[in-house]
């Protein structure tokens, strides 16, 4: 009779030991839960001039938002993306209604002063440029800059703050003077490099940008801006000695511009990842333009880090135009699309371009970090909406339902200084499969930005 007693007390036993170990682990769980604590405020400590309001807009996080100590490495991430610091740490210190996030910051050299040397195929240039990417610690950009070329020479300057006062509105404000020699080519054959017509264009631009950020990956724009061009001493390219007609008439070129941007790529010590995708639309404003068209331009990217330093992106690219002037006619050719041709080479008002690039880092020599990288691009371009008006001198090349389609090969070479935030070589080697072509372009300076 004492046995089922005795089970029954050793039953009742195990229970409640068992409700008691359980109770304890659900008070070691409730105290390692954290509950997120409002951001009360930033500091910067370290060699940064970088302004404490500035902090919060690099690290995507303002006053008021929740953050726990889980939440570190995303703002280290975050700073270290805007490519103007050497390190970041971030750590969150205890304050009165929530904590205060502290970064110790060690600022890259965010400006330079620097000569540029810039050979391209049948064409070369030499340049002086300064460029500020932190301008007064707010994230500010500057840039003056001015080149001589054989083909190209220009002066231009920008200047653009991201967050007017703290905002999310952003302006920029931009001068620009061109003056080019324009190849038009006559394109015969996949392998022709000859030149059909060259003429001169003066290009004197003025612009003004107001735009909103949404989030720290969404923006939106609008740009006005206003250009006086004229093309003069047209001639007949391979015989330069005879003159012939303009490519167009002179005039005010005048339009309104709206880019919807979402830029959710990661950048850390030259190597990017995430997508990218930019809509542009812009249109001629009547009474106050003489050429009368309109375009539209999506770009797509998606960049991945892959291994230990490698990076693949490829990028997609579509446009198309209304009654194009020539200054504004969608072209291929060139180290920004189809490296293995001559610049602009190929021209219309439909445009279509697709890469892929992969990268590699081959050797660091203290602040100085090399990468190579193999690519493809190809592109097409043709008419299919010209101008109907008369303003426009088409060549005989040049008719709706003309088009293009090429692709390229090739190999590169970029060098990174880890103090600066730009990159200040880029070299290409491309070679055009349909033109059996290989071109080279070389670049010193400010390479990008």
């Amino acid at each position: 009779m004492y046995r089922p007693l005795a089970l029954a007390l050793a039953v009742a036993v195990a229970v409640g030991t068992s409700a008691s170990a359980v109770a304890h682990a659900d008070d070691e769980a409730a105290a390692a839960v954290v509950v997120p604590r409002a951001v009360v405020g930033f500091r910067v400590e370290g060699k940064s001039k970088t302004t404490a309001t500035t902090l919060g807009y690099l690290a995507h996080i303002r006053v008021g938002d929740p953050v726990t100590p889980a939440m570190i490495p995303q703002l280290d991430l975050a700073l270290m993306s805007s490519e103007l610091f050497k390190t970041a740490t971030v750590a969150l210190e205890e304050a009165p209604g929530g904590y205060t996030i502290v970064a110790t910051l060690d600022d890259k050299l965010s400006w330079i002063a620097a000569p540029t040397i810039f050979i391209l195929p049948s064409s070369y240039a030499i340049g002086l440029g300064y460029a500020e990417n932190n301008l007064l610690g707010e994230d500010q950009k500057l840039l003056f800059y001015g080149q001589i070329g054989n083909r190209s020479s220009f002066v231009f300057g920008t200047y653009l703050d991201p967050r007017v006062e703290g905002t999310p509105l952003l302006v920029r404000y931009d001068l620009y003077f061109l003056r080019h020699i324009e190849n038009e080519y006559a394109n015969a054959s996949p392998t022709s490099q000859a030149v059909a017509r060259a003429s001169t264009e003066d290009f004197f631009d003025v612009g003004a940008l107001v735009g909103w950020t949404f989030a720290w990956w969404a923006t939106a724009d609008l740009r006005l801006r206003t250009a006086y061009v004229k093309f003069h001493d047209a001639n007949l390219g391979d015989d330069a000695k005879t003159p012939t007609a303009v490519p167009e008439k002179d005039g005010w070129d005048t339009t309104a511009m709206v880019h919807v941007t979402l830029d959710h790529r990661r950048h850390r010590y030259g190597l990017t990842s995430g997508p990218y995708l930019q809509l542009t639309g812009e249109a001629s404003l009547p009474g106050l333009d003489d050429y009368h068209y309109q375009d539209a331009l999506l770009r797509a990217y998606y960049s991945w880090e892959l291994f230990t330093g490698h990076e693949f992106e490829v990028r997609g690219m579509l446009g198309a135009g209304r009654h194009m002037p020539f200054h504004e006619e969608l072209t291929l050719g060139g180290v920004s699309d189809l490296r293995g041709y001559s610049v602009d080479q190929f021209r219309g008002d439909r445009r279509a371009v697709f890469r892929a690039e992969y990268s590699v880092p081959i050797l660091r020599i203290r602040s100085f970090a090399f990468r190579a990288l193999g690519f493809w691009d190809a592109g097409y371009v043709g008419f299919g909406d010209r101008d109907p008006s008369g303003g426009r001198d088409y060549l005989s090349s040049q008719r709706d339902g003309t088009s293009f389609l090429r692709n390229d090969v090739g190999l590169g070479l970029r060098l990174y200084v880890s103090s600066v935030v730009l990159p200040l070589l880029g070299l290409d080697f491309g070679y055009g499969i349909e033109g059996h072509s290989p071109e080279v372009y070389f670049e010193v300076g400010l390479t990008d930005f």
